[in-house]
């Protein structure tokens, strides 16, 4: 076997060297014209099928086969024409026949196809077998270039149908983007924008279309972003101020890119602009899928030069559209990398073919690591949620704004709103979908932390008045209606802290919050955790008890809390001691609906604090009390204009026994009760406020009375009035004071002011200021029920104070106890030191009365010493006493 190595047309020759002609064996002699054939020849048929095949697989097949057919084996000959074309099915068969006759008439049908080989009839020369290669491998070589074409097209047809689905993705979920968007030409014009934009704008689609950028801008901002010098635009991120067409602004986020043309040119100006006012605006829904490009290539044509033509110009079309669809493709692609939201696209099957920056930033992963996978985001209690956003898509449904959760590739849970939309084909089959996902976590938090603080107290961290409100009314609702998750027998508890006031007064606020802390955290344990405890306000709490089986389940709930919160406590360096007082309402016993169940508890624990017994239940008899109290309270709005309150003057009488003034002490005459216990109105009217009317008419009819008493004799005759808390908060209280003495015509120092400890100690620093003022005038003033408050001695000699009054409740028990004598020692001591008077109040027997003299108590008030009384009385009194003296007193 011999060879001619060429690679453009190789040639298989099957023929013995004897059949051989003699024109072939010359193909290879080295002086040969054209050597731009190589061949091969072969004399064993199954050799030469063998050889066939190998060059296929090497890639390198031969482009003719020549067999010989001769008369003596011309049935094999065919047989093996048949056996080689069937090893290689393009290769071209060239037959030399002896005669014509040999070769039968439907060989090309047994061959075919026919152009795929030829038969070379004897005689032939060296010119015809020259010409006849020479066609063939000019057919050869069209053949070739004319497959290369096909691919070359095939090609481009598949990147051009990739690029153009790639787009219409892109330029669909730039369509449903939360945020605006706009692309400009190079002198600032509007040519694109999508729904976003002109919705939070408040322009129609296609308002905005031709109008400049800066149009958009705030009156106050200008024309800042007018595109006077095109390579600032590139990469600009910055806020700026936008208005509406309702002519309302609201601030933005703009960033921008440059988008070239194919020659590197500035094309064209993309902006993102975001509403950073809510950053929750709906995507809107996705347009409808474009329409598909016509399909390109025609048939081709029989002559091959005009085939080539053809494909050529459609090649040069496909180049320019893939162009476009490009140019297109990085627009879109730019919005979608510059979006601040995490935008994921996913093929039918749910595998990942595209996520932007922004996704990569907050879930972490990548999209080289996610291309083709589906990610794990969805937490197990959200699956049947994530089910729903599937089946809106498939179902080709919009779905915006779903508030759910989802896992980063950390494993970190966030909250997030996503939208998103699916696309289809013609048929209507998903082939894909766009999910935007905005990270709301912090929102959430926000809105947690708003929620908490609007349902719990601020200093304490318990559950406001609000959540209370809110709480019972669920609580009796369930009750009433098919629910019954709680027993049906539970506490309502009102909670007062007692005497918190003079510790915040008198220690300060910052003391005052932090025992209210302590509290706190002393009622949570006082409680299961199915119960409830609330802070109303100040220092009242309230408590939900649940699944009580008796009375005394809440009974011994209250008695814990009495134990617990009177422990002492240490508060910036003071040991303080405190009780509390509970009322308890059981529902449904003691109403069914919360305005009763509360007022009941109220009630109790009002009925507690008053009787010092700790915690109360609510009875039938409070009620009728609080009933009584309100038609008392409505008596006492007009008891003053219908002149029913009189002034009774109790004496004060020297250690002489000798009447120096009068307290000036108010009652009520009821026309339907009778004269009513001032214990039983005064508290009532200082809550009512009706306190200082009340007292401006005692002020003046006392100064009036005694003024009148001056007249007849009685000149040094003064009269002590109360001034109750409310009155000496009082703005106008000086201006009343002047008024009454200049009317009256009394002397200011014939007038006593009595004051009480806690009264003045609620403002001790606009208090002594008061005081001072009054003082200076002529005014004197008395402390009233001395030593039962929170005095402080630092501030008593500050206060320009005349009387210190000993109070009833250690005259009282003088006698028989010890302390109460020391105490009433002290208090006689110290005034006698600060050159102060003692009056003792209570005085209700001889030896209390002598006992006092005995200690040098100057001046006394009591019922042994004369009973309050109406004015006619007294001045019976002063006239009884005025004869005393003038029987007494020597001859002139």
């Amino acid at each position: 076997m011999s060879s001619l190595c060429s690679d453009c047309f190789r040639i298989l020759v099957v023929a013995e060297k004897t059949v051989l002609p003699e024109i072939f064996l010359s193909l290879g002699n080295s002086d040969c014209p054209d050597r731009r054939y190589g061949w091969v020849r072969c004399s064993q048929k199954t050799e030469a099928i063998n050889m066939v095949e190998a060059s296929l697989k090497e890639g390198k097949p031969f482009a003719l086969a020549i067999l010989c057919v001769e008369r003596r084996s011309v049935k094999e000959d065919i047989r093996f024409a048949e056996q080689i074309r069937q090893s290689d099915s393009q290769l071209d068969l060239l037959l030399l026949a002896e005669d014509a006759d040999l070769i039968p008439n439907n060989l090309s049908e047994r061959i075919p196809p026919q152009h795929k080989f030829q038969v070379l009839q004897s005689p032939y020369s060296l010119h015809h077998v020259a010409a006849l290669l020479s066609v063939l491998q000019k057919k050869r070589l069209l053949e070739h270039e004319l497959r290369s074409v096909e691919k070359s097209i095939e090609k481009e047809h598949l990147e051009y149908k990739y690029k153009q689905e790639h787009w219409s993705q892109l330029e669909r979920a730039v369509e449903m983007m939360q945020i605006g968007v706009f692309i400009v030409d190079l002198d600032g014009k509007i040519l694109y924008h999508n729904p976003a934009a002109a919705f939070m704008h408040g322009y129609e689609e296609e308002e905005l279309l031709g109008q400049e950028l800066s149009f958009l801008n705030a009156p106050d901002v200008g024309n800042r972003s007018k595109l006077a010098q095109i390579q600032t635009w590139n990469g600009l991120i910055r806020e700026n101020v936008h208005r509406r067409n309702d002519g309302t602004t609201f601030p933005v986020w703009l960033m921008s890119e440059i988008v070239q043309n194919a020659d590197g040119e500035p094309w064209v100006i993309v902006t993102s602009c975001e509403d950073i006012t809510e950053r929750k605006l709906a995507e809107e829904e996705l347009k409808k899928h474009r329409d598909h490009l016509e399909e390109l290539v025609n048939a081709r044509t029989s002559e091959l030069t005009k085939i080539n033509t053809q494909l050529q110009r459609e090649i040069l079309d496909h180049k320019r559209t893939a162009e476009a669809l490009q140019k297109s493709e990085e627009c879109y692609r730019t919005l979608l990398e510059a979006a601040p939201d995490p935008v994921v696209v996913y093929d039918g099957e749910g595998h990942v073919t595209y996520l932007n920056p922004a996704f990569s930033r907050v879930f972490g992963w990548t999209l080289e690591e996610s291309r083709g996978q589906e990610l794990n985001l969805v937490p197990v209690e959200c699956l049947a949620e994530n089910r729903l956003i599937l089946k809106k898509i498939r179902q080709n449904l919009p779905v915006s704004g779903i508030e759910t959760s989802r896992f980063t590739k950390a494993g970190k849970r966030i909250d997030v709103s996503i939208s998103g939309a699916g696309f289809f084909d013609a048929q209507g089959a998903l082939l894909g979908s766009v999910i935007t996902i905005q990270d709301i976590t912090e929102r959430k938090k926000t809105e947690e932390e708003i929620r908490f603080i609007a349902y719990h107290d601020a200093l304490t961290g318990l559950e406001n008045r609000k959540s209370f409100y809110m709480r019972l009314e669920d609580h009796i609702l369930r009750l009433h209606g098919k629910e019954r998750r709680i027993s049906d027998k539970w506490a309502l508890m009102f909670l007062d802290l007692d005497r918190f006031k003079y510790i915040n007064d008198t220690l300060g606020h910052d003391v005052g919050d932090e025992l209210l802390k302590v509290i706190a955290v002393r009622l949570q344990k006082c409680v299961r955790k199915t119960d409830y405890v609330f802070r109303l306000g100040g220092d009242e709490f309230t408590i939900l008890l649940n699944g009580l089986s008796t009375d005394a389940d809440a009974a011994r709930v209250a008695q814990k809390i009495r134990r617990t919160v009177a422990l002492p406590c240490e508060i910036k360096n003071h040991e303080l001691f405190i009780t509390v007082s509970l009322g308890i309402s059981i529902y449904p016993h003691d109403g069914q609906d919360v305005e009763t169940l509360v007022k009941n508890a109220d009630m109790a624990m009002y009925a507690a604090k008053e009787e010092s017994e700790g915690y109360r239940f609510f009875t039938e008899e409070m009620n009728q009390k609080a009933l009584e109290r309100m038609r008392l309270e409505r008596s006492l709005r007009t008891a003053l204009q219908n002149n029913q309150f009189i002034v009774h003057y109790q004496p004060l009488i020297n250690s002489q026994n000798r009447i120096l003034g009068m307290e000036a002490l108010v009652r009520w005459h009821h026309p339907e009760y009778g004269l009513i216990n001032p214990s039983r109105f005064i508290p009532l009217a200082e809550e009512t406020g009706a306190i200082v009317s009340i007292g401006k008419w005692v002020l003046h009819t006392a100064c009036q009375q005694t003024k009148l008493w001056h007249d007849m004799g009685y000149a040094n005759l003064y009269v002590s009035v109360n001034l109750s808390t409310r009155q000496f908060k009082e703005p106008d209280l000086i201006e009343t004071i002047e008024q009454v003495l200049e009317v009256t015509g009394l002397p200011s120092n014939c007038l006593k002011l009595e004051v009480t400890e806690s009264g003045i100690m609620e403002n001790p620093d606009q208090a002594i200021v008061t005081m001072h003022y009054l003082r200076a005038k002529g005014i004197r003033f008395s402390i009233d029920d001395f030593g039962t408050g929170y005095s402080s001695l630092s501030y008593l000699k500050r206060f320009p104070i005349d009387t210190l009054k000993i109070d009833r409740s250690f005259v009282m028990d003088s006698i028989q106890n010890k302390n109460d004598q020391e105490i009433i020692k002290t208090i006689i001591s110290m005034a006698r030191t600060l050159n102060m008077e003692a009056i003792a109040e209570g005085v209700e027997t001889r030896e209390q009365h002598e006992f006092l003299i005995q200690q040098g108590c100057q001046m006394m008030q009591g019922y042994y010493l004369g009973l309050p009384m109406p004015a006619e009385q007294f001045q019976e009194r002063l006239d009884i006493q005025k004869t005393s003296d003038l029987k007494s007193a020597p001859d002139n």
